[in-house]
């Protein structure tokens, strides 16, 4: 099958005719063995027919759910469905909506997923797409339709899908949810992509009358694209609501070679998010780390840690930097 974005071309011998493959019973079956998925992984109604199968076997393999509906004539195969994790179903779910609704594109937090952004517990029920007008807005258990201006800068493509460029995607995101999951996503477009905050900055300057702008403009005075995951993310953020200095990120130590977390070189505290996958969980890494840590212990550095829990109850990590603190003023 030839697929050239817009329209889907038989091509013999790419599918051999019913009754002739030999590989399962009933013949039905076989469609999804035998034709080839187009460049986003879907197998369509429209190429179906086209390939010589009739509207009855394809509607059987979708009520005997070997084919997942994605969309209206858009279906994916359900073993691999079953396979992807939640981001990938939302991917799938905004390909099909943009595929779907010429003229739109991927946006806000859909785009986000489309760009590989870090997301942190971020609602993806809805699939969200921007159309070109003024008006005409409007949102479904599926679908948030927003509406705006889109212009070239404003967009890019994922595969054949038009989306939000990345700088726009994070200001429209930021708009729409709260201040933890904008800067998560935010840090990870600044980390990951050739965007600066004063690119997100000049975005919000040209949108200053759209609907929670200002959100947007909070969001970004706190992004730091240093911030290698969620959790350290958060982790900025908490200690700013509890009144703590300041950290330089990322931070390698002289002498030693290390790169830790979060640094404050004045006081010698070094403060370590210990995420679920940092280590592995792994005894030989564990035993790597409690050298590492000695290791900067042995040079004068005070050292403290907390993990994801931690992050809801940040109270006890304050006080753990507190008292890393009196341990440097005891010398």
């Amino acid at each position: 099958m030839l697929y050239d974005g817009a329209t889907i071309h038989p091509q013999a011998p790419s599918y051999p005719q019913l009754g002739t493959w030999g590989c399962c019973a009933p013949a039905d079956r076989c469609i999804i063995t035998h034709m080839h998925t187009d460049p986003d992984g879907f197998v369509t109604r429209t190429a179906a027919l086209a390939a010589g199968y009739t509207d009855n076997e394809f509607t059987r393999l979708a009520v005997r759910g070997d084919i997942r509906k994605i969309a209206a004539g858009i279906y994916y195969p359900t073993a691999k469905y079953d396979a992807l994790s939640p981001t990938d179903v939302h991917r799938l779910r905004a390909t099909a909506a943009a595929r779907r609704l010429q003229g739109h594109a991927v946006s806000h937090t859909s785009a986000a997923v489309m760009h590989g952004l870090t997301m942190w517990n971020t609602d993806l029920s809805r699939v969200h797409l921007t159309a070109a007008r003024a008006t005409g807005g409007r949102r479904t258990r599926e679908t948030h339709i927003h509406t705006g201006s889109l212009d070239e800068l404003s967009l890019t493509s994922v595969g054949s899908t038009p989306v939000t460029s990345v700088a726009r995607t994070v200001v429209d995101a930021a708009r729409i949810v709260d201040l933890d999951h904008a800067v998560v996503l935010g840090d990870s477009a600044l980390e990951k992509h050739p965007i600066t905050a004063a690119d997100l900055l000049s975005i919000v300057d040209q949108g200053s009358r759209l609907h929670n702008i200002a959100a947007a403009r909070r969001a970004i005075a706190r992004m730091n694209g240093l911030s290698e995951s969620a959790g350290e993310s958060l982790s900025r953020l908490r200690m700013a609501e509890h009144g703590m200095p300041e950290p330089v990120l990322q931070q390698r130590i002289p002498h030693l070679g290390f790169r830790v977390d979060f640094f404050w070189p004045a006081l010698r505290i070094i403060g370590e998010f210990d995420g679920v996958s940092k280590y592995g969980g792994l005894a030989e890494n564990l035993a790597l780390e409690k050298e590492r840590e000695d290791a900067l212990r042995d040079e004068g550095y005070q050292v403290f840690r907390w993990v994801w829990k931690d992050l809801w109850n940040f109270a006890e990590v304050y006080m753990r930097f507190e008292k890393a603190k009196a341990r440097i003023g005891a010398r």
